[in-house]
């Protein structure tokens, strides 16, 4: 059982929906359980999942602790006869380890990242952090999550698994000119793309004024996603005179269609673990900017696979862009060689692999 506690869809839920497509094809009877937050359920992950799970159900939620909540996973857990719980946040970890004396499960709980910029969030995450200990085995997406984990859980029932992504879905684009004209994007100029939430450790914030300097007018953004900085983005993009070259296109399904119109990629986070959306770029072959946090720099060696810049830096983006947009023949180039890279290494079938290894030594565990 595949369970997660949200509201949206972004980099985790991404990698749950993709990572339990990828096991059912590798013959795991899958269950998908989203907690039902307040009547906020996520209908995009069972979008994704499909048919492909044995069974798909919301659980009820209406606030942090909900007693119904419990006795209504304990009612499937032992109503499916579910083997191994696989947990992506705090909250679903805590409902899975209350249960724990009530089952023979074993609980696997996967760890994104945590974000501390509220007190809210702080608090969250050292919640989180703390019930790792009621795991079988706790898996972090990127080695500083990792070594955080150490301080609380021991060593053997730590690993590291790197998010992958189906490299079949996300593919060099054959018609650029079709994906251009379908997004009405001008192929005379050079169109950069950022897919992702719109929250504060996203950056945006620092790309934008990067953006407005004279020695990129000839460069456009489209923006796709949502969250809550949209309105203080848009004000931004405002203050800075960038509305005739900055779109923001909201939360959209078809990402693979927006990689395919797109000349390059940009990810200016302050804050990331192993960015999903940074792999699609990659995998549809894009030239890319991001910055060297999390596990980025493993992912994107500068000037070989992307740009890699220092967070929080708009003059070092600045340049990047530059010599990227300047460049295209050489910026298609390592757009070509990101590709290669993630279909060696960041597979999504890979991912499915590992993650199954570490379910059966869990249950070696009985």
């Amino acid at each position: 059982l595949q369970i997660l506690s949200s509201t949206g869809y972004a980099g985790a839920e991404a990698m749950a929906a993709e990572l339990g497509r990828q096991l059912s094809l590798l013959g795991v009877e899958l269950d998908l359980a989203v907690l039902d937050n307040a009547g906020k359920g996520n209908d995009e992950i069972f979008r994704v999942v499909g048919d492909r799970a044995a069974a798909a159900y919301r659980i009820p939620c209406a606030r942090q602790f909900d007693p119904a909540t419990l006795g209504a996973l304990r009612h499937k857990l032992a109503e499916r006869r579910i083997d191994v719980v696989h947990s992506h946040c705090y909250k679903t970890t805590f409902y899975a380890g209350l249960l724990r004396p009530f089952g023979s499960f074993r609980l696997v709980s996967t760890y994104h990242n945590w974000l501390t910029h509220t007190r809210a969030l702080r608090v969250y995450a050292a919640i989180d952090k703390n019930l790792a200990r009621l795991n079988d085995y706790s898996v972090g997406v990127a080695s500083p999550v990792v070594q955080e984990l150490h301080r609380y859980v021991k060593p053997q029932r730590l690993a590291q698994i790197d998010n992958g992504i189906d490299v079949e879905r996300f593919l060099p684009t054959a018609d650029a000119q079709a994906a251009k004209a379908a997004l009405g994007v001008d192929p005379a100029r050079f169109t950069l793309g950022f897919v992702g939430r719109l929250s504060p450790e996203k950056g945006l914030h620092f790309l934008l004024p990067a953006l407005a300097d004279a020695s990129l007018a000839h460069v456009d953004l489209l923006i796709a996603g949502d969250g809550p900085e949209r309105t203080a983005v848009e004000a931004r993009i405002a203050e800075l005179g960038l509305q005739p070259r900055v779109r923001m296109l909201g939360y959209r399904r078809d990402t693979a269609a927006i990689y395919a119109a797109l000349d390059g990629f940009a990810l200016p986070s302050t804050v990331e673990a192993f960015p999903m959306v940074l792999l699609e770029a990659m995998s549809c072959a894009l030239p890319v900017l991001c910055t060297s946090v999390g596990e980025v720099p493993r992912m994107v060696e500068h000037h070989r696979t992307g740009w890699r810049v220092a967070p929080g830096q708009p003059g070092e983006l600045r340049a990047a862009l530059v010599e990227m947009s300047a460049q295209p023949e050489a910026a298609r180039a390592i757009g070509r060689a990101a590709r290669d890279k993630v279909v060696a290494e960041f597979s999504s079938r890979a991912m499915a692999g590992r993650y199954l290894d570490l379910y059966r030594k869990a249950l070696d565990r009985r």
